[in-house]
């Protein structure tokens, strides 16, 4: 029952802070509607400590989702969960991989600068799969610098927000001015700037009925966008979409099910598609924090191998390219 009260509380909330996404038909019944439009802040600061590339290909992936990409699982129970040389060595951070980060509309920033990856690129205490993913690529890319371009709004959905009527939607227009940005600032640093991977991490607040029926549909048009808008940096054979799915938490009911087939269906329609179910590999979100956990978050050890699968699949599709 605790889960089910802290729904509703949430559910109640949302509906108070977001846009009214419902409209009236003629015969008066309530329909969803799909024009929310968020006032997104797209002033983007340049970074003053980015040194000269020197001409070097620079690796980028870009991380974007809404809460569990943000990350919002604790610092502390990762702690208790792996080695203190693990711990130590996540809390000192990825000289290698660096990370430039805007969430939830800049209430969490890096204030335009690539900073090493640690544990600071989420919420205040927590870590997102940025961290799984730095320790992979770091082995795999020892002698490389790897650059993150990380960008989320935690509880907001793809058909409403990321799109507006299967068009770009206010949180896309606001991200594709921040990659940009940053990609433009990367060039202007001498650097040969090349976006290899996009990783996804989103879909629970998808999870109606109405919104998990369109879920395909919108997931193809905004892979479409990401890969028309970001062609300039492309990767050479394209830009991968790496898909996580989602969980079968409370809060995805009714229609989780519908979101990861959706997922898997749009994995299918190219090689440069690739999903994963994070149910079936065991990711948790029932154990921390203990005795009330967070229904809509992944525990700490299952949010640090989101990000190894992300970073392993990024080096399986770098390999592919080589071979």
């Amino acid at each position: 029952m605790k889960y089910l009260q802290k729904t509703l509380i949430i559910i109640l909330i949302l509906s108070m802070l977001l846009p009214s996404c419902t409209s009236q038909n003629q015969n008066g019944e309530v329909t969803e509607d799909t024009t929310a439009w968020l006032n997104m802040n797209v002033s983007y600061p340049s970074p003053t400590s980015l040194e000269d590339g020197g001409g070097r290909r620079a690796r980028v992936v870009i991380l974007i989702g809404q809460s569990n990409a943000t990350g919002c699982s604790l610092n502390s129970y990762l702690e208790k969960n792996v080695p203190a040389e693990d711990f130590a060595r996540y809390s000192a951070g990825f000289d290698s991989v660096l990370i430039n980060y805007c969430l939830d509309d800049q209430k969490y920033t890096s204030a335009g600068e690539f900073r090493k990856v640690d544990l600071t690129a989420a919420a205040e205490g927590c870590f997102g799969p940025e961290l799984g993913m730095a320790e992979v690529l770091s082995e795999a890319y020892p002698d490389e610098k790897v650059f993150i371009l990380k960008y989320t709004m935690s509880g907001y959905s793809l058909h409403h927000h990321w799109l507006c009527g299967g068009e770009r939607g206010s949180i896309y227009e606001a991200f594709i001015t921040f990659a940009r940005t940053y990609l433009a600032k990367l060039t202007e640093s001498n650097y040969d700037a090349r976006v290899g991977a996009i990783c996804w991490m989103q879909g629970e607040s998808d999870t109606t009925d109405f919104k998990a029926s369109h879920y395909l549909a919108n997931q193809t048009a905004f892979a479409s966008y990401l890969r028309e808008d970001l062609a300039k940096y492309a990767e050479d054979g394209g830009i991968y979409f790496i898909d996580a799915g989602i969980s079968n938490s409370p809060y995805c009911e009714p229609a989780y099910p519908e979101i990861n087939e959706a997922k898997l269906a749009f994995s299918k329609l190219s090689p440069l598609n690739l999903y994963f179910s994070t149910i079936d590999a065991g990711y948790t979100i029932s154990l921390e924090p203990e005795g009330d956990p967070d229904w809509g978050h992944y525990d700490s050890l299952s949010e640090l191998a989101l990000g190894r699968k992300f970073g392993d699949l990024i080096v399986e599709a770098i390999n592919d390219r080589v071979e």
